[in-house]
């Protein structure tokens, strides 16, 4: 009997082997079936609310220049005398940069200065005097035939008024020729002599006048009316005041009070001052258009004068300012919703890469560009008026524009947000049993990463960003 167990112990030991493996094998199924299933599974991402910095900006790049930039050139045609200044060198307002040949000029501005000093003077002033004593004589007789006004027309009265008129005109050029007479040897620059002389013509003038005034209203006795009597009148009058105006600025001494005569009325005294007046002013500005002259500080760039060279009306060179400088940039026009007149601005300089300036946004231009293909919003900014390293005009410079900025304020990933509506969010909140409560809430600024949270949230919330399968 023993004899037979032993010799069936193999197959019992085999048998044993098998079951033990197949326990093995549905445990470790089991397991791994289990730990599929975890696998699987999707898991949540979060993100808690936290502090931070904000900024929202758009990049671009552009040139620094002058913020006075002229091109200048000549307002007449003509030949170059003289260059004064030469390229990259610095003048001053007001600074002869380059003149013309202008040797006319200068002749028929002498003549036209002196011209202007002779009314100025004894002499002159004398012959005004004239003037407005006449202007006022005639303005006295045109008053007595105004008298007349309320006779009938054709009235032979005002006849008579017009003969004694005529017969006065002619005693005062009897009167001014013997007065003439008595300085007719003596020299030319006696101002008794320029007073009588000018008194004669404005008698012989006047005479004239009376003259004509008589003859046309013996032939057309049916004009004498109240109107044109009463326009004679006021024209003796206008020519009354004109006298006097002008005789006053003489006195005054004060050349640039001529420009009060430009509204004269023709045929008065103010009128002739008006014209000696307009006389000079054309000739010193022909002068004064034969020189180039800087309108403002700056340094002379793109000189393109040599003396003896044919010029026209057109630009010889530019001024650039020297102390105010302003930088030109472009900016995608996708980025045109973010930019607004007063933005912060921070440049780099390729010249100094690790220095940076702030500026402000000072114009955005109303119509785009196209650079290299592309359309581009042109954008000027400021630049601070005394910088902490040398600026030249022409400098490239990488521009960023801050749209807006908060600091020290609440912000989530943009993943958190859940858009609700156009403008409205929400976020899912993470609660302490792991489920999820969707939130409202009011959002400030955003970029491609952060969201600034206004209200809805508090620091250390826990808000889902999502789900990430696994594989």
């Amino acid at each position: 009997m023993k004899k037979s167990l032993l010799k069936h112990r193999p197959v019992w030991l085999l048998a044993g082997l098998l079951l033990v493996a197949s326990i093995a094998g549905i445990i470790y199924w089991t397991q791994s079936v289990a730990s599929a299933a975890e696998t699987t599974a999707p898991v949540l991402q979060t993100s808690k609310v936290r502090t931070g910095d904000l900024v929202v900006s758009a990049s671009g790049s552009g040139n620094v220049l002058s913020s006075a930039q002229a091109d200048l050139g000549f307002r007449s045609n003509g030949i170059v005398a003289e260059v004064y200044v030469t390229s990259s060198q610095q003048v001053k307002k007001g600074d002869i940069l380059a003149s013309l040949d202008n040797t006319s000029q200068k002749i028929a501005f002498t003549q036209a200065e002196a011209t202007i000093k002779t009314l100025f003077s004894e002499a002159g002033i004398a012959a005004y005097q004239i003037e407005a004593v006449n202007a006022e004589i005639a303005y006295n007789d045109a008053l007595g035939q105004s008298y007349t006004l309320n006779k009938p027309v054709g009235s032979s009265d005002y006849i008579a008024i017009l003969r004694s008129a005529y017969l006065t005109a002619q005693d005062k050029v009897v009167t001014a020729e013997e007065n003439f007479n008595r300085y007719v040897e003596t020299p030319d620059g006696d101002i008794r002599k320029a007073q009588a002389l000018a008194s004669l013509a404005q008698a012989r003038i006047d005479l004239k006048g009376a003259k004509a005034n008589l003859a046309y209203y013996e032939s057309n006795p049916d004009t004498l009316d109240s109107v044109s009597i009463q326009a004679n009148l006021d024209l003796a009058e206008a020519k009354m005041n004109d006298a006097q105006t002008a005789l006053a600025i003489l006195k005054a001494g004060d050349p640039e009070a001529l420009e009060q005569t430009l509204a004269a009325a023709d045929g008065t005294s103010l009128e002739k001052l008006k014209l000696e007046y307009l006389a000079y002013e054309n000739a010193r500005i022909a002068l004064e258009n034969t020189r180039l002259i800087a309108p403002f500080d700056g340094v002379v760039i793109n000189l393109n004068l040599v003396p003896g060279q044919s010029v026209s009306a057109n630009p010889v060179l530019t001024l650039a300012a020297l102390e105010s400088f302003q930088v030109k940039f472009f900016m995608d026009e996708t980025d045109l919703a973010g930019l607004a007149v007063g933005n912060r601005v921070v440049y780099t300089f390729n010249a100094y890469p690790e220095t940076s300036l702030d500026g402000k946004v000072t114009l955005i231009e109303r119509a785009l560009q196209t650079v290299d293909g592309s359309p581009v919003v042109v954008v000027w900014g400021s630049l601070p008026e005394r910088p902490s390293f040398t600026l030249l005009a022409g400098m490239t410079v990488d521009v960023e524009v801050i749209a807006g900025e908060a600091q020290k304020t609440l912000i989530v990933p943009v993943q958190a947000l859940r858009e609700l509506s156009p403008g409205s969010f929400a976020v899912f909140v993470v609660q302490s049993d792991s489920s999820l409560k969707l939130t409202p809430v009011t959002i400030g600024l955003r970029d491609f990463a952060n969201a600034e949270i206004l209200s809805g949230l508090k620091m250390g919330d826990v808000v889902s960003t999502g789900t990430v399968e696994t594989k």
